[in-house]
């Protein structure tokens, strides 16, 4: 390609959906190395990077199926190096257009549009902030009139840049493990094609979807299970399924009904016994402070100063599912995962509850005790390397999760 075009097009392509929540959609826990005898964390507890290889591996299998991930939304300016068009490129966002430099300096722009489609130049990945992707980038301006930075790549290289992330090898080498984790994060990419076309991408590239950061991400083992399970996606009804998973699910999973207050999922019907044991997180004691459970709540609300928190329903895992909280001036029912996050704690699986309190009676901090990190719906990673290491197939271990689902090959 000699010249960039604009990717119009493209968006007029594009599937329009609604957001879904999804199968991470999780903060990074805090760095805590695994004890010797235990397999170590996996990128859903650690915070360290996954580790680089010095040159990535070969060309995978295609399908002919892309996909498409925000890099970067709503910027004044952004530099993309090693295109076709040039070492180095810098696009500024000016109003309804993007303008386009060659070169790092500030000279004349050298083209104005809506949108630019770049390409890799010959032999070499396209960069952005430090990182190598591979595919194509789109610069533009999406229908909501945000400037963003799109990674439009075949959904099995995407894999390689995923899985590592979500489950990284050097920590679970266990190979029916990275199976099923690869399987899922296929299913939940296929389920998420078109979800936010109207912003001109499918999935986000970090937390809010499945974390993605390109070649610095790839590894061999994660490679191998992509290949040996080229386009296997678990279905419900002949449909992908929401995929979703989380890294420690405290011994038992939960229905997607109870932590997204949304309507049934048959095959998120949660009960799965879980061996996760092995886990850092399995169970924790945290003490979480009266006034940051105010502060969440008075955000959106007058509640006041906390006086009474009420435990009203569990789910099928034994996690709170809906709890009241009594103010000096209001009421709040949490519901689901709302009770995760207003409380700040790394699950709802919440086994001892005791309110401390001051002087005047109101509370001035809650000690905790739980099990599991993350939301405990669908598979469960630690559990997940447990049964591999019993034995147990990747297809066994996705049944055990899902529900009622079929695997098959897509072409």
């Amino acid at each position: 390609m000699t010249r960039a075009r604009t990717v119009v097009f493209i968006l007029s392509l594009l599937c329009a959906g609604v957001a879904v929540p999804s199968c991470g959609g999780k903060k990074r826990p805090p760095p805590l190395p695994p004890p010797a005898q235990q397999p170590p964390a996996s990128r859903q507890s650690t915070d360290r990077p996954p580790e680089p290889k010095q040159e990535p591996g070969p060309p995978l299998k295609k399908h002919g199926r892309t996909i498409r991930l925000l890099l970067r939304e709503g910027f004044k300016t952004v530099e993309i190096s090693d295109s076709s068009l040039g070492k180095l490129l810098r696009f500024e966002s000016a109003g309804r257009s993007i303008l386009m430099f060659k070169g790092a300096g500030t000279g004349r722009a050298s083209e104005a549009s809506t949108g630019f489609r770049v390409e890799p130049a010959e032999g070499k990945f396209l960069g952005l902030q430090g990182g190598r992707y591979r595919g194509v980038f789109d610069v533009f301006i999406n229908p909501l009139g945000s400037p963003v930075v799109v990674n439009e790549i075949d959904l099995e290289e995407y894999l390689r840049g995923t899985v590592p992330n979500e489950l990284h090898p050097s920590r679970f080498p266990q190979t029916e493990a990275l199976k099923a984790q690869t399987v899922a994060a296929r299913t939940f990419a296929r389920y998420h094609l078109g979800a936010f076309g109207k912003r001109g991408f499918d999935m986000y590239a970090d937390e809010r979807s499945q974390v993605y950061t390109g070649i610095r991400g790839e590894h061999e083992l994660a490679d191998r299970a992509i290949e040996e399970t080229s386009g296997v996606v678990a279905v419900y009804r002949n449909k992908p399924i929401l995929a979703v998973y989380s890294s420690t699910c405290g011994g038992q999973t939960e229905s997607y009904e109870a932590v997204f207050r949304s309507t049934q999922c048959p095959y998120l019907k949660g009960g799965a016994k879980c061996s996760d044991e092995s886990s850092p997180f399995y169970s924790w004691e945290v003490r979480t402070a009266g006034s940051r459970i105010e502060a969440n709540l008075n955000r959106s609300s007058s509640f006041g100063r906390l006086k009474k928190l009420t435990t009203i329903k569990r789910g099928v895992s034994g996690r709170i599912v809906e709890m009241k909280l009594e103010g000096s001036k209001g009421e709040a029912l949490l519901r689901g995962n709302q009770i995760r996050t207003v409380l700040g704690l790394r699950s709802n699986l919440i086994t001892s509850l005791k309110p401390v309190r001051d002087k005047d009676g109101y509370v001035r901090e809650v000690e905790v005790a739980g099990r599991g990190w993350g939301h405990g719906v669908g598979l469960c990673q630690f559990g997940a390397v447990n049964l591999a290491t019993r034995g147990r197939s990747y297809e066994d271990i996705l049944d055990h999760y899902y529900s009622d689902i079929r695997l098959v090959r897509e072409p």
